[in-house]
């Protein structure tokens, strides 16, 4: 199944997940997933690092708490290299930093993200033009641009008509991002907080039956 649409693109397999309960001893504490940024456009870090930032305020302020892996792929050491070419883990997330998207089926020139498995993709050509558009600067797009392809993974789902997950940013939204324009629903903070749980639980699950193989 794939949605498109002019600012961002949403590819999801058949296989979609309802949103699950919190478990009962579910505290508040902020769940932590862990996000590998591959920086295949080379952004300069002045524009990355804020941009990584804002995209963990965003996605905090829902109750999921980021910790990135930059893997560039220029500069890796050989080990780090290794660790960003693993296979990703329940609790991993992938995002493909890249130059432009080729235009095709549901890409326009206009799209500046792609979500699908675990994996999303942003466009940074897509994000100075919009930088240069609104009058703000790269990083004020990319942060909110990695959340919302984040927010796609976690939920499974398309678009909404308010907040982040919306399709379309206008110039008012940046103008209103520091009091909080590009937030998540209670209720999508909520459905994301259980998604990272039961990846979570998946993962100690996965653990302890390769701990248990290799005894």
């Amino acid at each position: 199944m794939k949605r498109s649409f002019q600012g961002f693109v949403l590819v999801t397999t058949l296989l979609t997940f309802a949103p699950q309960a919190l478990p009962q001893d579910y505290d508040g504490t902020p769940l932590r997933i862990r996000v590998r940024v591959h920086n295949y456009a080379q952004v300069a870090s002045e524009i990355l690092v804020p941009a990584e930032a804002q995209a963990a305020e965003i996605l905090g302020k829902a109750g999921i708490e980021i910790t990135w892996s930059n893997c560039d792929p220029a500069k890796a050491s050989l080990a780090d290299a290794a660790e960003c070419n693993q296979l990703m883990r329940p609790t991993e997330l992938g995002v493909r930093v890249l130059p432009y998207f080729g235009v095709g089926a549901g890409i326009t020139k206009k799209t500046m993200g792609l979500a699908v498995g675990n994996l999303a993709s942003i466009s940074v050509r897509r994000v100075k033009e919009e930088a240069t558009e609104f009058g703000v600067q790269p990083c004020e797009v990319l942060g909110p641009a990695i959340a919302h392809e984040i927010g796609h993974l976690l939920l499974q789902q398309g678009h909404s008509p308010t907040g982040i997950m919306r399709a379309h940013w206008r110039r008012e939204d940046y103008e209103r991002a520091p009091r909080g324009a590009f937030t998540f629903t209670s209720e999508q903070g909520e459905q994301m907080q259980a998604e990272v749980s039961k990846r979570v639980q998946a993962q100690g699950a996965a653990e302890v039956a390769t701990a248990t193989v290799t005894k």
